[in-house]
């Protein structure tokens, strides 16, 4: 059962890189929902963190919600999700330092609020690319800087599942955060790109 997962997975990325911000027919089929449609920022909203001014600077460019790295800051769905499966693809230089925030909430930082799904190779304290920042470590594993790269994140209460590109880069429990929105970090001097946003909500 799960190679048959992995292989499903696999297929529904490489499909999706084909032809970004699509559903297959195999998602229309299950019940995913594009959180991007690939022109405009609707059903998102910038949000601020690390100060009281900066939001990011978000905006969609060439079919990606983008933001150059001119100030720090987040953006986030308006709407909550509990238990998902989600796929996206981002893309940045190797050395890009950004995170998918999975279940935090409109106020308040995001990765203290909810999740924060590293995306940075180099984290001081050992929470690289596919660790819940300050939660689970993951074992390394590496960006493919200046490309697009797929994560494949499945949480269903305190279980979370990340692929990136294909391969498991954490399969570890916690509890601390059970619902919230889904968001994408900008940092400093990092350009950080994302596409292909989609969700299938999971019941329980």
């Amino acid at each position: 059962m799960r190679v048959l997962f992995l292989l499903t997975a696999a297929a529904c990325l490489a499909a999706a890189a084909d032809k970004p911000n699509a559903l297959t027919p195999a998602e229309k089929k299950e019940g995913w929902t594009l959180l991007f449609d690939g022109k405009t920022l609707r059903g998102w909203e910038p949000r601020k963190t690390f100060n009281d001014k900066a939001t990011g600077d978000w905006a969609v460019v060439n079919g990606a919600i983008a933001c150059p790295g001119t100030t720090a800051g987040w953006i986030g769905t308006n709407g909550e999700y509990s238990d998902f499966h989600l796929r996206l693809q981002f893309r940045g230089a190797q050395t890009v330092n950004s995170g998918v925030f999975l279940r935090s909430q409109k106020e308040g930082q995001p990765h203290q609020t909810g999740y924060e799904l590293q995306i940075w190779d180099y984290q001081p304290a050992g929470f690289n690319t596919g660790s819940l920042v300050g939660a689970v470590k993951a074992p390394p594993a590496k960006i493919i800087g200046d490309e697009w790269n797929d994560y494949d994140i499945t949480a269903t209460g305190k279980h979370f599942l990340v692929l990136l590109n294909g391969k498991t880069v954490l399969d570890a429990e916690d509890g601390r955060h059970a619902s919230g929105g889904i968001g994408f970090q900008c940092q400093p001097t990092y350009k950080i790109e994302f596409r292909s946003v989609r969700i299938l909500p999971l019941k329980k």
